[in-house]
């Protein structure tokens, strides 16, 4: 037990290893297993690669330059000087010089030797404290409107004159040089933002330049200098002068790059020729990569030739690594199909991971699958120079290894891991990542004896789920996202490996409640879960997944909750193959199914409340349904009637008639799926007469084929659904919608492969409608047969049809006149049976009705 906490421990400690995967945009789609901040580049780590945000999120463990210069010059800690830079008063810091010392227990370290040792400097920090409130640049919009938040104070509600006169005598007054820089860092901003920008560029000269103390507060103060340059349309030069600030500090960078990107005239090719050091080079040839989203390569190349250990090189690498993981760790390798006018793309190499196109999928143009840039083994060949070259050899190292891992060298990963002995917590922490990964992807075939390994290791990975989250938060925290990425890694490649090996069920409950086999019906599936339900000795995997995947999930509108309601796997197949051999008319095969089901299993609530809004008057109404249809009992008897209105979210009885159910009493007023087969059934012999029952039942059969398509009142009863409400299962999408499942099933349940047959119906009324000669049920059966027409119409793949239909809205009339010719033969029958009580009742029913059988 000690050994598997220390292994979670390791695992879940990681900081900020994986990008966060909250949302829907492109770092939403990969996997991030390698952690981008091991570059150990703090100061540029807004350059880490995201493609979400316009940078990567600060170092929070970055220090503020100007407060490390204030801790060295007045001799405390870091804390104390952030304290008294960034909280303390203007007050507080003149009471500190009044009385000698500082009565404020926060400021304990403020003794009458620190205040008279430090007096100039906290009689600086009492009128920066003055300045800072109206330290905001001075807007002028010309009476124009602006988007701009605008603060409340600038420099313009200060006197230009006064201000400067104070700031010149003090540095005038001022031997110290480092406190001399800081007057003249205010000179320069104060007329920067004063626009006074000749002024500007003159007290950095005069007043900053002059001291020769290249100390943060001198790239603070060049960085309003550029600013005052921009100003005067000085861009070359601007751009520059942010440059000295980007490299020649560390908490500045950031804002230094967006300076240069707003600046004209911005050319880091021909800043390089002004370059002085090696050090300048490398943060251009950094920028440089950083703009080359494809190829960081060819700049970190040139880093390297000039010093291999530089920090901008393992920055541009990270970057590199994460585009590669884009690239190996898609989240949907297989994509979605679409374009069925052109032949699906197949990939050669199944195991994941895969190298899908540059930008995810398989099922890209040609143009998208080209080569982008750079090849992985590129990047492993430069990771090994690397590791040769350079004095700090563990990122190197542990690149190398990661990047073998998924290109599925797992020896060379196994030697270069054993290379990795750093003692860093983060660097063994990734070590760690890998070697679990390692063993999840060396594994071509999954085992029973493995499937118990990874249980025995790993559980609580596999196991692991959200936290809820408190109503002010939107988003999981970073070790959350860590958890859950590196659980679903594990289960994707698991998931690979049963659907290679042929256990196709394990494949399909990896990711997928049971329920989702509903919206894309497969019988390898089922079969193989019937297998997988038969085996008598189940790895505790096994018994793992079937805990956790076979339920169904509900909301519980009364307790605000997500729900689940448990049932056994045998019952949800024996249902699910009961329902589908209805739909295929095998009766006997479904009585036969459905007896063997626990009578009480269901598969979602029979009572449940209803929410109605009304925004005439603004207020909800809150009624409780009872005994509807849990997806298997309380089948209404209204499912053989016929429809009066077309109407899915209308009342039951309001839509529904039924005739003639009363002449066969079999037929229950509320019936469970076994109860519904017994019925078909018994309706079916009686069928085979040539009486008035027969006719009836053949018409009842009819409606209930009718009524069980997507334009039928009780659709979900064979669909899998729970009501009538409109969803993809509805839709009869043509082949071109295609959900690819080249590695595993994975959102199965994302496109449902039904399709009407509206045949089975019209069969057996055309029986019905021979079998009678009462003008009442023929024009009730011919009108049945006039929807099934219809429901043909909008199912046709003619190819008259298809070609009119590219066009829908110039070719409407057109449509129109086909169908009138083509799909209104039944409607042009019923016209013969105008004086019947049957038809006109439709006709008062339905608004189209005169049209329709007027018009053929």
């Amino acid at each position: 037990m000690k050994k598997i906490l220390l292994t979670l421990s390791l695992t879940f400690g990681l900081t900020q290893a994986f990008a966060c995967a909250d949302g829907g945009g492109e770092d939403y789609y990969y996997y991030n297993l390698f952690s981008q901040t091991l570059s150990a580049a703090p100061q540029y780590s807004p350059f880490l690669l995201t493609m979400d945000n316009p940078f990567f999120d600060a170092d929070q463990n970055q220090k503020n330059e100007n407060i490390q210069s204030w801790q060295k010059t007045l001799g405390i800690s870091y804390e104390q000087a952030y304290n008294l830079v960034f909280k303390a008063s203007k007050q507080e810091i003149d009471l500190m010089i009044k009385n000698g010392k500082s009565s404020n227990n926060n400021y304990s370290f403020a003794t009458s030797d620190f205040v008279k040792n430090n007096k100039q400097s906290l009689l600086y920090l009492s009128y920066s404290k003055y300045l800072e409130p109206y330290m905001a640049f001075y807007y002028i919009d010309n009476g124009e409107w602006s988007y701009a938040v605008r603060p409340e104070k600038n420099v313009n509600n200060l006197n230009y004159k006064k201000v400067l006169d104070v700031l010149k005598k003090s540095w005038n007054a001022e031997t110290d040089k480092d406190l001399k820089v800081r007057y003249g860092y205010q000179l320069v901003r104060f007329a920067h933002y004063f626009h006074e920008y000749n002024d500007a560029i003159n007290y950095f000269k005069m007043y900053v330049e002059s001291q020769g103390v290249k100390s943060p507060m001198y790239f603070y103060a060049l960085d309003q200098k550029g600013g005052a340059e921009r100003g005067l349309g000085n861009y070359i030069q601007a751009n520059y002068d942010f440059f000295e600030v980007f490299s020649h500090s560390n908490d500045r960078k950031l804002s230094a790059y967006q300076s240069m990107k707003v600046t004209q005239d911005l050319d880091f090719e021909k800043m390089l020729a002004k370059a002085k050091t090696n050090e300048e080079k490398n943060d251009l040839y950094l920028l440089i990569g950083y703009n080359d989203f494809s190829n960081p390569v060819a700049a970190m190349k040139n880093i390297i030739a000039n010093d291999p250990n530089a920090l901008q090189a393992r920055v541009l690498f990270a970057r590199a690594i994460n585009v590669t993981e884009r690239q190996y760790l898609d989240q949907n390798p297989g994509g979605y199909y679409w374009d069925n006018s052109k032949p699906e793309k197949k990939p050669t190499d199944l195991f994941l991971p895969v190298k899908t196109s540059d930008f995810g999928s398989y099922n890209t143009t040609e143009e998208e699958n080209a080569p982008q840039g750079f090849q992985i083994n590129e990047l492993i060949t430069l990771a090994k120079q690397q590791a040769e070259k350079t004095t700090d050899k563990e990122y190197w190292n542990l690149s190398v290894a990661y990047l073998n891992l998924l290109n599925k060298n797992f020896s060379e990963t196994k030697n270069y891991l054993a290379k990795v002995n750093s003692t860093s917590k983060e660097f063994q922490q990734q070590k760690k990542v890998i070697e679990i990964l390692l063993e999840i992807f060396e594994q071509k075939k999954i085992t029973d004896s493995f499937e118990n390994q990874i249980m025995q290791k790993y559980s609580s990975i596999l196991n692991y789920e959200y936290p809820k989250l408190s109503e002010d938060e939107w988003t999981y925290s970073t070790t959350d996202t860590q958890k859950m990425n590196l659980k679903n890694v594990i289960l994707d490649v698991l998931a690979n490996r049963f659907y290679l090996q042929g256990d196709k069920g394990k494949a399909f409950l990896i990711h997928n409640e049971i329920t989702e086999l509903g919206s894309n019906p497969s019988w390898d599936i089922i079969n193989d879960l019937d297998k997988l339900d038969k085996k008598s000795n189940k790895t505790v995997f096994e018994k793992y997944l079937i805990d956790a995947k076979v339920k169904s999930d509900y909301y519980d509108m009364n307790d605000e909750k997500l729900k689940n309601i448990q049932f056994k796997l045998s019952d949800y197949l024996s249902d699910f193959r009961g329902t589908l051999y209805l739909g295929e008319m095998k009766f006997e095969q479904a009585k036969k199914e459905f007896e063997k089901i626990d009578q009480k299993y269901h598969v979602s609530p029979s009572s449940f409340y209803s929410y109605d809004y009304d925004s005439r008057t603004d207020k909800e109404t809150k009624t409780l349904m009872t005994n509807q249809f849990d997806g298997y009992h309380n089948i209404s008897s209204k499912i053989f009637g016929y429809n009066k209105i077309e109407c899915f979210n209308c009342e039951e009885d309001f839509v529904m008639a039924t005739p003639y159910n009363s002449d066969f009493s079999f037929i229950k007023p509320a019936m469970s799926k076994l109860d519904l087969t017994n019925a078909l059934i018994d309706l079916v012999k009686i069928g085979k007469k040539k009486d008035d029952s027969g006719t009836k039942a053949n018409y009842l059969l009819g409606n209930f084929y009718y009524n069980t398509t997507s334009l039928g009142y009780y659709r979900y009863l064979l669909m899998f659904d729970q009501n009538n409400s409109n969803g993809p299962k509805y839709n009869n999408y043509d082949a071109e919608y295609v959900k690819s499942f080249d590695f595993y099933y994975k959102d199965f349940g994302w496109n449902s492969n039904y399709k009407d047959n509206f045949s089975i119906s019209e069969n057996y009324l055309k029986t019905a409608l021979n079998q009678t000669k009462d003008r009442e049920l023929k024009a009730q059966i011919l009108f049945a047969l006039s929807k099934n027409e219809q429901g043909r119409f909008y199912i046709a793949t003619d190819p008259v049809l298809k070609k009119l239909r590219e066009n829908e809205y110039e070719n409407e009339n057109k449509i129109l006149a086909y169908k009138a010719v083509n799909y209104r033969t039944y409607f042009k029958e019923l016209k013969q049976y105008s004086d019947t009580k049957s038809y006109k009742e439709t006709k008062s029913n339905c608004k189209y009705f005169d049209y329709y059988t007027s018009n053929y």
